[in-house]
């Protein structure tokens, strides 16, 4: 075997396995395989198992205790090798094969080779089926056996699906039309099957080939975490937040758990100089913080408090009062949205506490909009109505030497807050008078702080019967959810619907419910696609 051949072989057998850790059957790998190494059926197979020839000729031999087989690696490579070069495989041989690779005979042909066969030949590779020693191979549900809930959450748990080959799957095709260089390409699909899959590839276009490499370097444990690589995990957790903007967290979520659990891994795996270990440590908390978030925007509240857990715990072992403030901010936007008003004030307090001890001037209408927010749950508007004034005050502060992750802190925002508030506190009047000046100001890149301001526009013009208003406002607001996943920004929508029903038959509704359908939405139903 030529030194390129090994690579190739040893490049293979990577893949595999951590394609077999997702789940993929042997066929699918091979399937997957083909899409860069233009081999035969037969060849490709081998490359699956990680094997080389000398390997699946010994077992081969193996199977035979007689041996009458006495099959040598030369001679698999010219079977290998046919149609092309070489000779055709017996199809005693490939039964054998078959039984060795966990597939059909079938499988390790083309068609045409297939037919080239004799009679008696062919029936002998139609029965040599051997896919149910494949662990990995999808079995029928024992419907007698799937007694609780918590059998199919364990079932799914650990990844092991067929959604996530089939996402695989996408994935090298993907990346077949992007990339033509088969290095790359292979280096590409490493990269994003670590970080999320095909979703990732967006992320990936931002990185050098320089910084790929050294990516892969590190996750292959082949090369030191260095200050290089701490900077471009920096870079990808920026360029993330601000495609969360766009895009929303259907796409993003998977991407973000992917980079924390590489960042999780070199943290626990390494031993790295204390400047760039506290680096890294302070990444992982942002990409804890920011898995939070997408998952709280998905509306899975109990997920989404796990990892703003954990990343309160490395900002606390970081001791940095700025990251720790802001864990506290979205552990308190988490309980607001379940109405756990002990909760919220609790983490108000502590933002309040620890932004005290920060030089962020930006902390401080956080706090602030987490104490108005309660308030407004209890029904208090005087005091949401203080603390919001206080908080658009605090907004305006001078953004020299911030942190990245508080870009999104400004009066504009802390302004927009205000319709929530009035949501809550049932003021549709104040609503209809602040929303539109408020929809001016908010840029149209932010897809779901549009499509929220527009939902809440819109109930409180069906709370004052302006039933044509309402439903245009609705039906921009419905364009706006195909281009951002935001679970909130549905619920909203829906909330706002239902305020319509009385309206039903009316023209302004029907072409309302209309639209809501080409955009996947159900007219009624807190919060469901259709």
């Amino acid at each position: 075997m030529s030194g390129e051949s090994y690579r190739a072989l040893l490049r293979a057998r990577s893949w595999s396995r951590h394609l077999r850790e997702k789940g993929f059957t042997w066929d699918q790998i091979a399937e997957v395989l083909a899409l860069t190494h233009e081999v035969s059926p037969l060849r490709l197979y081998r490359l699956a198992h990680g094997r080389t020839g000398a390997d699946v000729a010994a077992l081969v031999n193996d199977a035979d205790p007689a041996g009458t087989a006495a099959l040598r690696d030369s001679r698999l490579y010219d079977y290998e090798g046919w149609p092309e070069t070489g000779r055709r495989p017996p199809a005693r041989l490939l039964a054998v094969l078959a039984e060795i690779y966990e597939t059909t005979a079938r499988s390790l042909l083309s068609e045409a080779v297939v037919t080239s066969y004799e009679a008696a030949d062919r029936v002998l590779l139609d029965d040599a089926d051997f896919r149910h020693l494949d662990v990995n191979r999808p079995t029928p549900p024992d419907w007698d056996s799937r007694v609780t809930a918590k059998t199919d959450a364990d079932r799914t748990s650990v990844g092991r699906t067929a959604v996530d080959a089939a996402s695989c799957m996408r994935l090298l095709r993907a990346i077949d039309v992007e990339e033509a260089d088969v290095k790359r390409r292979e280096l590409l699909f490493e990269l994003a099957l670590a970080f999320g899959g095909s979703r990732a590839l967006d992320l990936m276009r931002i990185l050098t080939l320089e910084e790929k490499e050294r990516l892969a370097g590190v996750l292959r444990n082949t090369w030191r975490t260095d200050e290089a690589t701490v900077r471009t995990f920096e870079k990808m957790t920026l360029n993330a937040r601000q495609a969360d903007d766009v895009s929303g967290p259907a796409k993003l979520l998977p991407v973000i758990r992917g980079q924390r659990v590489a960042v999780g891994k070199l943290l626990a795996r390494e031993s790295i100089a204390p400047t760039l270990r506290d680096r890294l440590l302070d990444t992982y908390t942002q990409l804890s913080q920011l898995a939070g978030f997408l998952t709280y925007d998905l509306r899975d509240y109990a997920a989404a408090e796990r990892p703003l857990h954990d990343g309160l715990r490395s900002a606390l072992e970081l001791g940095d009062p700025t990251l720790i403030a802001y864990m506290h901010y979205w552990l308190g936007r988490v309980a607001a949205d379940q109405h756990r008003i002990a909760s919220v004030v609790d983490h108000a307090f502590a933002v309040r506490s620890w932004a005290a001890r920060s030089p962020s001037k930006l902390l401080a209408p956080l706090h602030e909009t987490l104490f108005s927010l309660a308030c407004a749950v209890e029904g208090n508007t005087a005091a949401s109505a203080r603390a919001h004034e206080s908080a658009l005050v605090s907004a305006g502060a001078p953004k020299e030497n911030e942190r990245e992750f508080l870009y999104w802190v400004s009066p504009t925002v802390v302004k927009s807050r205000r319709t929530a508030l009035l949501v809550r506190l049932n003021q549709p009047g104040q609503v209809i008078k602040t929303a539109e000046h408020q929809l001016a100001e908010i840029d149209p890149k932010f897809k779901r702080r549009r499509g929220m301001m527009l939902t809440r526009y819109a109930r409180a013009l069906a709370q004052a019967k302006e039933i044509p208003e309402a439903a245009a406002k609705l039906t921009e607001a419905a364009h706006l959810t195909r281009q951002h996943s935001s679970a909130r920004l549905t619920d909203e929508m829906n909330q706002a619907r239902a305020r319509l029903e009385p309206w039903t038959n009316t023209t302004y509704v029907r072409q309302l419910d209309e639209t809501l359908r080409s955009c996947g939405l159900t007219p009624a139903g807190p919060g469901i696609r259709a």
